[in-house]
């Protein structure tokens, strides 16, 4: 079974940290927000592939943790600015969570008026 929850604001955390980064996991953490600004999860962007988990996680409460490499950054950060509807979806028994967009027509175009 999947959990879905739409976001609708988000927040950006970009470390910087210098020699002292080794010693963060981190790149970026995108807080994911419902229209009420309580998290619904967050995005964790990772320096380095060894520090990614095995898998991504909910909690409890519903608190969706879903783990990207950093050079995924922009792209996330694309959609979130750029699509809407945008939601998080956590599965279950894959132990997996994703940003996903709604379907949309093929061709679609981004006008500017």
């Amino acid at each position: 079974m999947a959990t879905v929850e739409y976001i609708k604001k988000y927040d950006i955390a970009y470390y910087g940290g210098g020699n002292n980064s080794k010693n963060y996991a981190y790149r970026a953490i995108i807080g994911l927000r419902r229209d009420n600004n309580s998290l619904i999860g967050a995005a964790y962007f990772h320096r380095d592939a060894a520090t990614l988990p095995n898998t991504d996680s909910i909690s409890t409460s519903g608190y969706i943790s879903v783990h990207y490499g950093e050079s995924d950054f922009e792209r996330i950060v694309d959609m979130l600015r750029n699509e809407d509807p945008v939601y998080i979806r956590y599965v279950n028994g894959w132990d997996m969570a994703s940003i996903n967009t709604s379907l949309e027509p093929v061709g679609e175009e981004e006008f500017n008026a």
